[in-house]
């Protein structure tokens, strides 16, 4: 069945491939970012999450899913890193997803209700030198996610995505030469780091999770790191 979906954050890599997926799948795209993209939807819209949002008046009045793609890879010591660090990684992370659900709730609880994702990161959930300041950040939205897939339910399922490590541009510091891609590979027992392709369908498939019985979850997609040793 054709869905209205809303991807926020659609210049991000992963956004692209669940536009490029949903176009595929026949839906009508509704895409926003802060900067212009170059791949057709039904209707973009250029924003900040945390700054002015009446341009999403001009949704339509039922939206069937959502995703909210935005994040940061900000990997400092604790040494090194100031409280301006942990905030701007907070407004990204969590402060844009709270500001974007309460805007278009009323879009997503019409007609049979809607399925949000969230995309968190395998490092809310597991120990790992450098990343408090993401980690708590997206801790914070996987923490939001469970709350709110309670108290919206049954119209709104909500869930999250907590990847490990992507072939993004966001990414590219970390895997810019051979040594450091052969050792984020080695690290995730797998022996790949993750396809943003991938990601984008399991995305995808949360966008049924209400007829699929789902929420209230943080499905990794981390090529068993945070699991296995």
């Amino acid at each position: 069945m054709q869905k209205n979906i809303l991807i926020i954050g659609s210049s991000s890599q992963i956004g692209r491939e669940v536009i490029k997926l949903s176009s595929i799948k026949g839906d009508n795209v509704f895409a926003t970012s802060r900067s212009p993209i170059d791949i057709p939807v039904k209707k973009f819209i250029q924003l900040d999450p945390n700054e002015d949002l009446s341009d999403l008046d001009s949704l339509p009045e039922s939206i069937d899913a959502l995703v909210y793609c935005p994040g940061s890879i900000s990997l400092k010591s604790i040494q090194r890193m100031d409280i301006s660090d942990i905030r701007e990684d907070f407004r990204i992370n969590f402060e844009g997803a709270f500001h974007i659900i309460k805007k278009v709730l009323p879009n997503l609880k019409r007609d049979d209700g809607a399925s949000v994702v969230f995309v968190s990161s395998v490092a809310a959930n597991t120990g790992m030198t450098f990343h408090s300041s993401i980690s708590a950040s997206k801790a914070a939205l996987e923490g939001f996610a469970r709350s709110l897939s309670a108290e919206l339910a049954p119209r709104v399922a909500v869930n999250c995505i907590a990847p490990s490590l992507t072939d993004t541009p966001m990414a590219e510091h970390l895997i810019n030469s051979e040594s450091k891609l052969k050792s984020s590979k080695e690290r995730h027992p797998l022996n790949v780091i993750g396809d943003p392709e991938s990601v984008a369908k399991v995305i995808y498939n949360l966008f049924s999770a209400k007829e699929n019985w789902i929420t209230g979850q943080t499905i990794n997609i981390d090529g068993g790191l945070s699991t296995l040793r």
